[in-house]
């Protein structure tokens, strides 16, 4: 089946960086509910691999995202110090509990969302190369990939119109076209 290659294919490139298969480990260590690391962390790393370049060049930090209710922002601090000093490498960690993005949400991104009610849900509300997330369960490395690993192992960035705007899509697509000029972007209209 061809996902099936495919998550084994991305597992396989993961294993091929110690940052990342490190700090997968960690957060399952310290117990962070229901987590991914998830969003560019993996599909820069999978880009660089594609274009032959070092894993996480281009890489600004790794996005760890989990769905913890009832709980304020300051626990994604509180992880986030943790898991930070806990692993080797120095990449930033960033770490967003999916029960809080809609608080701050539109101030920042100009579009309202309604609460998730799992971290797989905004995981879905992500654009589809980059809505993959890894996570350990039961001591094996799992994939979420709700819009499949097509996207991202061909290097296409198309809109996910859910939570997103036009301006933010542009915006996005421009820094990732001057990092990986082989990209092949669809336009916002085109979907």
């Amino acid at each position: 089946m061809k996902v099936y290659r495919k998550d084994n294919q991305l597992l396989d490139i993961i294993r091929q960086s110690p940052e990342l298969v490190e700090t997968i480990r960690v957060c399952s260590e310290i117990k962070l509910p229901n987590y991914y690391l998830a969003g560019g962390a993996i599909t820069q790393c999978i880009w660089n691999y594609l274009s032959e370049r070092p894993l996480l060049e281009n890489v600004k930090d790794l996005d760890v995202v989990y769905f913890e209710p009832k709980t304020h922002s300051s626990s994604e601090n509180n992880y986030a110090v943790i898991a930070s000093q806990r692993v080797s490498h120095h990449l930033p960690i960033d770490i967003k509990n999916q029960a809080n993005i809609h608080t701050w949400y539109e101030r920042k991104f100009g579009q309202r969302i309604t609460p998730y009610e799992c971290v797989e849900v905004g995981i879905d509300s992500w654009l589809p190369a980059f809505a993959v997330g890894v996570r350990y369960h039961k001591r094996t490395m799992n994939v979420y990939a709700p819009f499949g690993l097509e996207d991202m192992f061909n290097m296409i960035v198309r809109p996910n119109k859910r939570a997103m705007s036009k301006t933010n899509y542009d915006l996005m697509c421009d820094g990732y076209s001057k990092r990986w000029p082989q990209l092949e972007v669809i336009g916002w209209d085109d979907i």
